[in-house]
């Protein structure tokens, strides 16, 4: 199992949010414009920090869930999302398909979901 610590979801959204803004600086955007998108994805990191000790809600978010309870309540979540994620490929494939644009992208998006999905089911059918 993966070990995470408190300190895991700052540091990822403050190193997301360090690339976001050197790309937006890439692509002539204002130091005013990169310093704000650095300012969302780092606020929410340190908000999370914060109140994880306090919600339930930013301790399932920082990924520590408290109990059983708040773990189920994150892969029911997950299974929901990613239900909703596989509708909205297939439906902006056949849009793309239909609409004469390209498809590609929507269809490597699918295989990687469908084959990460099997994978997931051997994966986890050998481990029980």
């Amino acid at each position: 199992m993966t070990t995470i610590t408190s300190w895991t979801v700052p540091i990822v959204g403050f190193v997301l949010g360090i690339l976001i803004a050197l790309s937006l600086l890439g692509r002539d955007a204002t130091p005013i414009q990169a310093g704000i998108a650095f300012a969302i994805s780092a606020g929410y990191a340190i908000s999370l920090r914060v109140l994880q000790s306090r919600s339930d809600v930013a301790s399932l978010l920082s990924g520590m869930p408290r109990d059983e309870r708040w773990d189920s309540i994150n892969l029911r979540a997950l299974s929901l999302s990613a239900q909703v994620i596989a509708i909205a490929i297939v439906g902006a494939f056949l849009v793309a398909q239909f609409g004469g644009a390209d498809a590609t992208p929507y269809a490597w998006l699918g295989a990687l979901f469908g084959a990460t999905y099997l994978g997931g089911i051997v994966w986890y059918r050998q481990r029980s």
